[in-house]
């Protein structure tokens, strides 16, 4: 049985980087006046992360550290997160799970346009 959150339901959006997560996030948070929180500008504001991959040049999330700075957040309710992927957030934390997909020629397109590392 769900656990009814005092600020609302809180809501995952996911999906491969590109697919328009951010966009959709910050709308509905917008309409609605959830909060919005975005998994990347979190982990560089707190600084969450275990080290550096060289191969793909970017920083590896600390994902027990995420866990650890959103705990009270999501049990509060009323967020909106939007991540690339969904399988460390605890279930209990979400109330409805949206997994954004677009057309891959759109998707190669607009990550050239982000100037996205090649890998």
């Amino acid at each position: 049985m769900a656990t009814i959150k005092p600020h609302g339901p809180n809501v995952l959006i996911t999906g491969t980087p590109g697919t328009g997560k951010s966009t959709i996030g910050t709308e509905l948070a917008t309409r609605t006046g959830l909060k919005y929180i975005n998994i990347g500008d979190l982990a560089k504001e707190e600084e969450l992360y275990e080290g550096y991959d060289e191969e793909y040049q970017c920083p590896i999330l600390n994902e027990d550290r995420v866990i650890d700075e959103l705990e009270d957040t999501m049990s509060l309710g009323g967020n909106i997160v939007d991540y690339h992927s969904c399988e460390f957030f605890p279930e209990r934390w979400f109330d409805i799970v949206f997994v954004l997909r677009t057309d891959n020629s759109l998707l190669y397109d607009r990550l050239q346009n982000r100037i996205e590392k090649e890998k």
